[in-house]
């Protein structure tokens, strides 16, 4: 929750979800996200700062375990009594080492994310941040992202909500999770990355194309299982030889 200079409230949001990847859970969220919240408060503006309905607090007990503006993940600490009592679950996946396998292109992901549009003020001091929760397929698998291409042809409606409109605003859905289907004996899911960005939504044709809806998410290979983060494999990936 942040005060305008003109003293009006307004509530800005970001994702985040928990994993246990064999070391302890943790939380994640997308780098920006974090940083932005930073350069209110430097502002003076932060009122308060939420995680579900308990207060997070980033520089006291749930500590930044590692931060990269370039790999756009933050990890910070929390427990798994907190996560609880919040309601959410810890994600953990059928991988039996960590990473996970690569994400398979054409194949199915989900997604989920709070965009800001679907917030709701149900009263003057309550809010409901309504989820955003989709799947599709690995439209483009790289060393350093997974992305899906929604196209409206083949999206069907399944929580009787109906289809987002048209260049819909998914704007508060970085820092969410993508999940790799992985199909065996049993169909289950492992982590393919944290979601970093959202179909562009602006409404100067230059900085967005219409209709090219894409969701991109950092590939999950860059997290350790104790959630510190893999800059030495970003970093390889940086010269020309390992650009991908």
């Amino acid at each position: 929750m942040i005060r305008e200079g003109d003293g009006t409230y307004r509530a800005r949001n970001g994702s985040a979800f928990f994993l246990d990847a064999g070391q302890g859970v943790f939380g994640i969220t997308a780098h920006h996200v974090l940083e932005e919240w930073r350069s209110d408060r430097q502002g003076k503006m932060v009122v308060a700062l939420q995680l579900g309905d308990m207060p997070f607090e980033p520089e006291g007990r749930h500590t930044i375990i590692a931060a990269h503006p370039k790999i756009d993940i933050s990890t910070f600490r929390i427990t798994a009594d907190e996560i609880r009592t919040i309601g959410k679950t810890i994600l953990t996946g059928i991988q039996k080492d960590w990473p996970p396998v690569p994400p398979q292109l054409d194949k199915g992901v989900y997604f989920a994310g709070f965009p800001g549009v679907e917030k709701r003020w149900l009263s003057p001091q309550e809010i409901s941040f309504g989820i955003t929760p989709g799947g599709g397929v690995a439209s483009s698998v790289s060393d350093k992202d997974v992305s899906s291409l929604m196209e409206r042809e083949h999206i069907i409606p399944v929580l009787g909500g109906g289809l987002p409109p048209e260049n819909f605003d998914f704007r508060g859905i970085s820092g969410g999770p993508m999940l790799d289907v992985v199909e065996e004996v049993l169909r289950s899911w492992a982590l393919a990355g944290v979601i970093y960005e959202g179909p562009s939504t602006s409404p100067d044709p230059e900085q967005s194309i219409a209709g090219l809806e894409i969701i991109r998410a950092r590939r999950a290979h860059f997290i350790n299982p104790d959630g510190t983060l893999n800059v030495e494999r970003w970093d390889s990936l940086q010269s020309p030889s390992g650009r991908r």
